[in-house]
């Protein structure tokens, strides 16, 4: 007998290096169900999207931007079933079984609507800022971040004269009064009350 190849024995058992291989290719197929089950869903490589056909069943949105504590419903084009509902991640985003979305915490999850054996998808982003409102006194600063899957924010003050903001969220006390700094990302606006004194 080869000391490379697998035989059986009398029995239909097999020698001990066929027993380490069918152990190995076991563990390699936990470890690969493991991953599209529980790592995937939580990554962007779960959300591809193709532009629906006309007529096709589709969510009404395929991509959602929310900022924390908003409400959005999601509902099926293209036929008039209900769908079920489920969120990959419910700390982030959760959905009722009308499919109404609740954004609850910064992050990335996907609902799923499940109708006619078919899985449609929607990415929903949840945003929110570090402060909503800062005391500051003159010549202070202070990093405003937008907590989430946010990059390349836009940052305005709505009077330079009493705080000024960076392109990174830096604000900077420049005299007494209040302003209001926004931060603008996928068209979503988050505010924070700035008071100088």
């Amino acid at each position: 007998m080869d000391e490379g190849k697998c035989e059986c024995k009398s029995k239909g058992k097999y020698n001990g290096k066929c027993n380490n291989i069918r152990i190995k290719a076991v563990i390699v197929v936990i470890i690969l169900v493991a991953f599209l089950r529980l790592f995937l869903p939580h990554t962007s490589l779960f959300f591809r999207y193709i532009k629906p056909l006309p007529f096709s069943l589709h969510l009404n949105k395929h991509d959602l931007v929310m900022k924390k504590g908003e409400m959005y419903s999601l509902y099926v084009k293209g036929l008039n079933k209900r769908a079920k509902y489920s969120s990959t991640n419910f700390r982030v985003a959760g959905v009722n079984l009308t499919g109404k979305v609740f954004a609850y915490q910064p992050g990335t999850a996907f609902i799923i609507g499940e109708v006619d054996n078919k899985e449609l998808k929607c990415r929903v982003r949840v945003i929110d800022i570090n402060k909503d409102k800062l005391n500051m006194s003159i010549g202070n600063s202070y990093k405003l971040k937008v907590l989430g899957p946010a990059r390349f924010v836009r940052w305005k003050s709505s009077d330079e004269k009493v705080a000024t903001v960076s392109s990174f969220g830096r604000v900077k006390a420049k005299g007494k009064g209040k302003t209001l700094i926004t931060a603008i990302w996928k068209g979503k606006k988050l505010e924070c009350n700035i008071s100088v004194k």
